[in-house]
């Protein structure tokens, strides 16, 4: 079972090893994905990939100093690939169903959203996105405790492999 966190701002953040291979996975279906009499032509694909989460232990802002939950959910990466002689692009979404089950029986229903665009040139990578982040918490009888909210928005320009600006900033409303 890993370690999932929620940053200063309530985001539960995925380690940044996964974004890393997202970006990978990405530029190497551009790289590859085209027959070599392809260039001088666009090459468009759909991409759709659903895959279980957790269960996952997750220390969340909004439920007080050390209160860790258990997080269970479904991830679906979804978009376009669009591949010219000249880079790659995608556009698309990231999203996160999930519950987060407390030790004192209160839980947590929510969905995370982030909409995502990278594109690559020799050398330059731009990626980036806004993420939205809505939760209902429950008592342990079911009962509406309050909801909470997250807004976020990052960009990271890659020149080279090396990350030379970093734009990473959010709001979180708790109950």
């Amino acid at each position: 079972m890993s370690t999932l966190q929620r940053n200063a701002h309530g985001l539960v953040e995925r380690p940044r090893a996964l974004t890393i291979a997202l970006i990978a996975v990405l530029l190497t279906a551009g790289v590859f994905a085209l027959p070599p009499n392809s260039f001088g032509q666009a090459t468009v694909d759909d991409v759709s990939i659903t895959s279980p989460v957790g269960p996952d232990a997750v220390d969340d802002t909004c439920f007080g100093p050390g209160v860790v939950g258990i997080l269970t959910g479904t991830d679906t990466l979804s978009g376009r690939t669009v591949e010219t002689e000249t880079g790659f692009h995608f556009a698309g979404s990231l999203t996160l169903a999930y519950r987060i089950d407390l030790p004192d029986g209160s839980y947590i229903l929510g969905s995370q959203t982030e909409r995502l665009t990278f594109s690559g040139t020799d050398g330059h990578e731009v990626f980036g996105g806004t993420l939205l982040d809505k939760g209902t918490l429950y008592d342990a009888n079911g009962v509406v405790i309050g909801n909470t909210m997250f807004n976020a928005r990052f960009r990271w320009n890659i020149l080279d492999g090396t990350i030379v600006a970093e734009i990473d900033d959010g709001r979180l409303t708790c109950p």
